[in-house]
């Protein structure tokens, strides 16, 4: 898979999941229902990088040794799925 394609993904797994707001996920969980299992440690990754871009809509949240990741905002992750050919949920766009 291409690396836009996974990130993609994991904000449309998010999105879907309604990660948002109070909601939070662990790194290894969205990557674990996101992806297959080859391409896992790859999105890790670029989901950590992610939660570091201003860009994306995702943020890291709390702390401590979990790697908790949610979204900033429903429209956000809307935005970035169609500024980046993503596949929006169908109830979301």
């Amino acid at each position: 898979m291409q690396a836009q394609a996974i990130r993609n993904c994991l904000v449309r797994k998010m999105l879907r999941k309604d990660v948002v707001g109070a909601h939070k996920i662990q790194i290894d969980t969205i990557v674990g229902y996101s992806l297959p299992t080859d391409e896992r440690g790859r999105g890790r990754t670029l989901l950590e990088e992610m939660a570091t871009d201003p860009e994306c809509p995702v943020e890291s949240y709390g702390g401590g040794h979990r790697e908790n990741v949610r979204l900033t905002s429903i429209e956000a992750a809307v935005r970035y799925l169609e500024s980046n050919d993503g596949d929006v949920p169908f109830g979301f766009g």
